[in-house]
């Protein structure tokens, strides 16, 4: 995006710095708008249409850490630049999980600094436009085929495909390489920090997935498919070196993958992740054995693996946590005993 199409607002309430900052952008050819505090620049994103912020973090009435996070709770802006003093440095830490792609001391503030600063706020603004579907009329055809992929692997996870033969054709029209010694799915599910609407969740899960495709792509052979509003299936192809250590591969780039998606979009996953299996058929079993263990997934201990042996022997009672949870969840506002989930449920209280 070219400068003056760049809409930039400064929250800073040192008149000052607010001016001096303005004139160098709008001689740069970037278009501007002020506010003195992080309240009144939270009404300016309201009602205009901005793309990234200069936040003095410490301001009266709101401070620019808390504008910030706001802001990335409502999906309302990707990218922030902070201008703090020395004394404030331990403090700024906190702001880089909140979308905030560098910082600035006041007193060392110079065109030179600040403009390399914009640079990196205007990559991450890039990004994030491409990945809320703002594409060009090539990228719309590559989306035309991406949801006929989506929709391969939706019939793949569901068991839809009689025998290996049927695959064939799919494979060939669709772009799709699943060659491979083994695969692997892992389930994720999404959790927001803030209620959304239904249409927010669907923006939000599908920004995410594409993100968690570009991300892991980078170290291994995968594709990234919705499951619903805020859940996702993770199929990742893997060496027979690879499979034989599955955890210890995937594990640490699981961990990477959710700290980026936390640092963008504020949000934790939580990941059930299936065993290898050799045949694309063998998925369908695996993502239900996910299905299974997703209940038991906590955000103190996201990432849970099927046990080897586990398979279906244990999804009953994987299935009855699950029963138990959701019939809590539905009667929190009364007194619950053991005996009345129980007979909810139609258990015996020792089940």
């Amino acid at each position: 995006m070219e400068n003056n199409k760049y809409h930039i607002l400064i929250v800073e309430d040192d008149k000052e710095i607010r001016d001096g900052v303005e004139i160098y952008l709008k001689n740069q050819g970037y278009q501007v708008w002020k506010a003195a505090n992080g309240k009144e620049g939270l009404e300016i994103v309201a009602q205009e249409e901005i793309h990234l912020a200069i936040l003095d973090i410490m301001m009266p009435v709101m401070d620019g850490l808390t504008l910030a996070r706001t802001c990335r709770e409502r999906n309302a802006l990707p990218a922030f630049i902070m201008l703090t003093s020395f004394e404030e440095f331990d403090y700024i830490k906190q702001a880089m999980g909140a979308g905030v792609v560098d910082y600035l001391v006041k007193l060392d503030l110079t065109p030179e600094n600040l403009q390399t600063a914009l640079a990196k706020a205007a990559e991450k603004v890039k990004k994030e436009r491409a990945l809320l579907g703002e594409l060009s009329a090539q990228e719309n055809l590559a989306e035309s085929v991406r949801s006929y992929q989506e929709r391969f692997f939706v019939r793949l996870y569901a068991g839809l495909f009689p025998d290996e033969a049927a695959l064939e054709q799919p494979l060939q029209h669709m772009e799709l390489n699943l060659a491979s010694d083994a695969y692997l799915v892992a389930s994720c599910e999404i959790i927001a920090n803030t209620a959304l609407t239904p249409a927010q969740q669907l923006k939000l899960s599908f920004s995410c997935g594409r993100m968690l495709e570009t991300t892991l792509q980078n170290y291994l052979p995968c594709y990234v498919t919705g499951a619903d509003a805020m859940r996702c299936n993770v199929l990742f192809c893997l060496t027979d070196a690879q499979c034989q250590k599955y955890r210890t591969v995937l594990r640490p780039l699981l961990e990477r993958a959710s700290q980026i998606l936390y640092n963008y979009f504020t949000v934790r996953l939580l990941w059930a992740v299936g065993r290898p299996t050799g045949s694309l058929l063998g998925l369908a079993r695996r993502c239900r054995e996910n299905a299974h263990l997703q209940p038991l997934l906590t955000v103190e201990q996201p990432i849970q693996f099927v046990e080897v042996n586990e398979g279906d022997a244990t999804a009953g009672k994987m299935q009855v946590v699950a029963q138990v949870q959701e019939y809590v969840k539905n009667h929190l506002s009364e007194k619950l005993t053991l005996a009345d989930v129980a007979g909810g449920l139609k258990f015996s209280p020792h089940h």
